[in-house]
């Protein structure tokens, strides 16, 4: 199934008018900088855009690959909407790579994985967690290429393909939609610019030890990071990535057997190094413990005693804990 051009319009103007709403700060934040070229995010809360339209949720849980750049395009409209209504529009600059960010998905199983993705969900958006093992060096990535037919010299663009390494398939007939059905093609190789190349890297995220099950073995799989999420993480670090699973190949070869490789396709990264997890003080303990330091405020020696006694007694039941593990 694909989106119907209705569908397409109401989710454009659902998008822009929420951005519009919520995030017309962070735009005119993006206006005021001064490099025209580079890409700018907007990260939007999935509950609250979802709130405001379920309609437009339902899209995006079923075709987040078509939803995404609907996303981005009515994110421009609406920068270009805001620099029109702005009382000081010398300082501002019109900014065409904007993207949108989606973050903050519903806490459910369909959703949000603690786990690698598997084959089942291929085409879904989701929000993984994992430990950055691998990252790769940034590289220039070619995603368009333009042709000129021999024939009728009509100019169109082949994107490349990402399920295949981000390969070109060589169009097999003219796209002139006057009906022109020539075969013979020229690649405007010369004409190549920035435009036409962006930012890529890999990464590699594994399993979290501490969520798997005893005995478990820590999964891994390969994030594609594009434009403005480059460099955005690093070896070590502890990440959520929002994104879509797709699957990719390599050429196809006579007598060998095609290998799908599952990745994810990131839409926004989340680094989750400076959160506590697991670590909540509630009102009583915070008393508790100011209650701790004044009674033994004029007596810091009786307050470290105390302090060591404590914590001998957390090491001494974690040796035994360990030892009861090992002998069992």
């Amino acid at each position: 199934m694909v989106l119907s051009a209705d569908q397409v319009n109401l989710i454009g103007q659902v998008f822009e008018s929420y951005v519009l709403e919520h995030h017309r700060d962070d735009i005119l934040g993006i206006l005021r900088e001064a490099d025209d070229e580079a890409h700018y995010p907007v990260v939007v809360d999935a509950l609250t855009l979802f709130e405001t339209n379920m309609e437009i949720g339902e899209y995006f849980n079923a075709f987040p690959s078509e939803v995404l750049p609907i996303f981005d395009s009515a994110l421009r409209r609406a920068a270009l909407a805001v620099l029109q209504a702005a009382t000081a529009p010398p300082q501002l600059s019109v900014k065409q790579n904007l993207h949108a960010r989606v973050s903050g998905l519903p806490v459910c199983p369909e959703l949000t994985r603690e786990h690698i993705p598997k084959t089942r969900d291929v085409g879904h958006f989701l929000s993984v967690t994992g430990t950055v093992i691998r990252t790769s060096l940034v590289k220039v990535l070619e995603f368009e290429r333009s042709y000129i037919c021999n024939k009728c010299k009509h100019v169109f663009v082949v994107k490349a393909d990402f399920e295949q390494y981000y390969a070109f398939c060589r169009p097999s007939a003219c796209l002139n939609e006057e009906g022109c059905k020539s075969t013979k093609f020229t690649c405007l190789s010369g004409t190549t610019s920035s435009t036409c190349c962006r930012d890529y890297q890999e990464i590699k995220i594994q399993e979290q030890v501490q969520r798997l099950s005893v005995g478990s073995i820590p999964r891994c799989m390969v994030v594609v990071l594009e434009d403005d999420l480059v460099d955005s993480c690093k070896s070590g670090d502890d990440i959520t990535v929002y994104g879509v699973v797709m699957q990719r190949w390599k050429p196809f070869r006579e007598d060998a057997r095609c290998d799908l490789e599952l990745v994810l396709k990131a839409n926004y990264v989340k680094v989750n190094n400076e959160q506590l997890a697991g670590v909540v003080i509630d009102e009583e303990v915070r008393k508790e413990f100011e209650d701790f330091w004044e009674k033994h405020r004029n007596d810091p020696l009786a307050e470290r005693s105390i302090t060591a006694e404590l914590l001998s007694t957390d090491k001494t039941n974690e040796s035994e804990v360990k030892q009861r593990q090992l002998w069992s």
